[in-house]
């Protein structure tokens, strides 16, 4: 019989949907994937496992508590664990692949030196592989995690093969699923995403595959092999942030020809081929993708002897970014050694916790090297902010508990992730302040304001 499930969650698109078979689903790794990916599923019907070694991340999800901050996600985890008991936590990979019919891969694929680290794609291979010794019945094993293409024909597949002693399209099933979400938007993105890219080998794991998205329209599929759906992952984030540094590049011109980046791209963002998603100017890209997706396609190029040259000059631009907001503080201001700074804003973006690769972790670390005295204040990402700093060594940093108390007593102030209460601030700061989003901000509207790509003399 149908079920049909309502999204009933404020701020979220209303969708109505049928699932003709609830199926039992783990998914490996509780990071931003895995439990937004694995609370929509458990939303829209199906019995739903989180596994994870960390047992403080296991017990928070099972009290209906994220382990990270995502719009929407705290009601809905509540929910789905708590009232509909569709949602549980474990830290048996074994059992939760004995007690599931698929297993989705979502652990981490880390940046080491410009390739990624397959070491814990490699574990929870052995783990999955161990349990399906033990099961009979056929299981599909999906990688959601982003990883360079090959990698889950040549290593995924061949270590659990290894340890099941069984073969892949017979025994059990192997898929790529890439995941497409936005930290902050994380939740909408899973329950209307534009593009559900399945990867596979046999006719059966595509029609698992497609059971386990039955609520989402057919016209969202896009069928592909294995390898082309690793690909698929890595040439759509190269594009975004090809196309964030080109908006940054055009942000530093216009600066130097005296001339409004916002009315640039604007115009140019308003042609259909073009899009205005993705395209304004700021102090560079960062996060948990991005920084770390472009760096590995950019690796495998090399060592395939078919190089990215135009996503080479990408992470060379974006690695000095964050310099052009410390530039325009300068070109304002003088010197700014040994000054007493403010930093709104530490996370990569608005409305996530995430800081890492934030620019303003590397701008923090540019002011210590500078003697500046750096009061910091971020909504969401402190914690993480100060866990990296520390790890770096960067300790003389005061974390106020408030974006008023950060600007207090200070000489002048940084904005460089651009959260939306800031600008209620923004006509009580007395200080020089220096906005790395043109978009984030008229400067007109105020006289101690200035903005990266907006020429204010």
């Amino acid at each position: 019989m149908a079920l049909v499930f309502a999204l009933i969650y404020p701020r979220i698109k209303f969708i109505i949907c049928d699932i003709d078979y609830i199926m039992k689903i783990s998914y490996m790794g509780t990071g931003y994937v895995g439990q937004v990916s694995g609370a929509v599923s458990a939303h829209y019907g199906h019995d739903v496992v989180l596994v994870d070694i960390d047992k403080k991340k296991v017990e928070s999800i099972n009290q209906g508590k994220p382990t990270i901050f995502e719009k929407d996600l705290d009601e809905m985890m509540e929910d789905l664990v708590i009232n509909k008991k569709k949602l549980r936590a474990t830290l048996d990979t074994h059992q939760a692949v004995l007690d599931t019919e698929a297993s989705f891969i979502c652990v981490g694929t880390p940046d080491r030196g410009g390739m990624i680290d397959l070491s814990y794609i490699q574990n929870v291979s052995k783990s999955i592989g161990k349990a399906l010794k033990d099961k009979k019945q056929f299981h599909l094993v999906i990688v959601k995690s982003t990883v360079v293409p090959g990698t889950t024909i040549n290593t995924v597949k061949p270590i659990i093969e290894e340890f099941s002693g069984k073969k892949a399209g017979v025994d059990f099933g192997i898929a790529m699923n890439p995941e497409f979400l936005r930290e902050g938007l994380a939740v909408s993105d899973n329950i209307d995403p534009d593009n559900i890219v399945i990867g596979t080998q046999d006719e059966k794991s595509q029609k698992m595959l497609k059971e386990i998205y039955a609520w989402a329209a057919k016209e969202k599929y896009t069928f592909v092999n294995v390898t082309a759906a690793e690909a698929i992952k890595y040439a759509q984030n190269s594009f975004l942030a090809m196309k964030i540094t080109f908006a940054n590049e055009w942000g530093n011109y216009c600066d130097v020809m005296g001339i409004d980046a916002k009315e640039v791209l604007d115009a140019i963002g308003a042609d259909r081929r073009i899009s205005p998603m993705f395209l304004r100017n700021g102090p560079g890209y960062g996060g948990s993708c991005f920084p770390k997706d472009v760096n590995a396609i950019v690796h495998s190029g090399q060592i395939n002897h078919s190089p990215f040259r135009i996503l080479e000059e990408v992470v060379a631009t974006n690695n000095k970014q964050y310099l052009s907001l410390i530039d325009l503080a300068k070109s304002k201001i003088g010197s700014i050694a040994r000054r007493k700074v403010g930093i709104l804003g530490l996370s990569f973006k608005p409305d996530t916790d995430d800081t890492r690769e934030s620019p303003a972790l590397k701008i923090i670390s540019y002011l210590v090297s500078q003697g500046c005295n750096i009061k910091a204040y971020c909504p969401q990402g402190t914690e993480m902010a100060k866990k990296w700093l520390t790890d770096n060594r960067i300790t003389e940093i005061f974390y106020a508990n408030s974006a008023e108390e950060c600007v207090k007593d200070v000489e002048f102030v940084l904005i460089p992730t651009d959260w939306p209460e800031f600008r209620e601030l923004l006509p009580k700061i007395t200080v020089p302040t220096f906005v790395g989003h043109r978009s984030f901000v008229n400067p007109d509207n105020f006289e101690n304001v200035y903005s990266l790509g907006f020429p204010k003399k």
